[in-house]
């Protein structure tokens, strides 16, 4: 019996230093940054603590037979350190693992905030499709219609499947990359309207596994960057060269297009979308992507490669 008070007398207190400063004086002081009034209570608590338990101490050493001379014949300001030393591990502890949540929260937080500023980047991407090309896609299927030519429905229809995929796939996660490539395709086509004979363009798509998923609006802004600075219209000057290949899980595009360097210069230094797009990579795929853009006075040239293993 004697030993089971002796235990609890030392058990029981240090537990309620242990819960008091994990849960009320570090939440309360330092998590708002007020350390003096933090250490003055600290301090205030352990007085009293050594105190009261250091008199509880000798009134249990006087009055309770305990034949262990180490502990009956101990001087009475050893009771008192001895309480102090036993009151330091329940504070060390419940200070580390208090600092320990702290950083395991700062982290979650710091998770949520890049997955909000993602969301914020992925809606600013579904206007990166340039108005121009809405604007001169619209006018050159109206000058379809005029002519009533064949390839009028289907302009249409290649529009509105981009617009329907800017405005609605982009907020999902991942998307089939097979659908992607589609909008791929689509742009492309409506740049040939453009232009009768499209000979300096050339591109390959690949069909490829309905399994694979990539984030949404990832690539198009590539793709209209270079057709943005290519000047392809022109026929002796202007040329497009896009590759994409599939290798199990990796994704690869190499795209390269004639430029002029201060175009260049402007969009991948100075080009929301494109910045956009490198920081999105950096996010979703992180250790996963390696993208290269190289530049001179005439070429443009991106190489981006994906793994998409999940």
């Amino acid at each position: 019996m004697t030993s089971l008070v002796r235990v609890s007398s030392f058990v029981i207190p240090e537990m309620a230093l242990f819960y008091i400063n994990l849960l009320w004086l570090s939440d309360h002081y330092l998590e708002k940054g007020r350390k003096q009034m933090y250490f003055l209570i600290l301090t205030a608590l352990v007085i009293m603590h050594v105190l009261f338990f250091g008199f509880l101490d000798i009134y249990i050493d006087n009055t309770m037979l305990y034949n262990v001379p180490h502990i009956i014949d101990r001087p009475v300001y050893m009771v008192f350190f001895t309480r102090f030393m036993a009151s330091i591990p329940p504070l060390v502890i419940s200070a580390l693992l208090w600092k320990s949540l702290q950083l395991q929260r700062e982290r979650e937080d710091s998770m949520e905030l890049k997955n909000q500023v993602l969301s914020a980047e992925t809606k600013a991407l579904k206007a990166q499709i340039n108005p121009h090309f809405l604007f001169n896609s619209m006018n050159n299927i109206y000058s379809l219609s005029q002519m009533k030519s064949d390839k009028t429905g289907d302009a249409i229809l290649q529009l509105a499947e981009i617009m329907r995929y800017v405005t609605y796939e982009s907020d999902k996660d991942k998307v089939n990359l097979q659908e992607e490539l589609k909008q791929i395709d689509n742009f492309i086509q409506l740049q040939f309207l453009k232009v009768e004979d499209h000979d300096n363009i050339s591109y390959h798509i690949p069909d490829c596994p309905s399994h694979l998923k990539i984030a949404p609006m990832l690539l198009l802004p590539f793709i209209e960057n270079s057709f943005k600075h290519s000047h392809f219209e022109d026929q002796a000057k202007g040329w497009i060269n896009i590759d994409i290949q599939i290798e199990g899980s990796y994704f690869i595009m190499k795209l390269s297009n004639s430029a002029k360097l201060q175009d260049s210069k402007k969009d991948t230094t100075g080009g929301v979308g494109m910045e956009n797009v490198k920081k999105r990579l950096s996010l979703i795929y992180p250790k996963k992507h390696k993208l290269e853009i190289r530049q001179d006075t005439a070429t443009y040239n991106v190489r981006l490669e994906l793994d998409l293993s999940t």
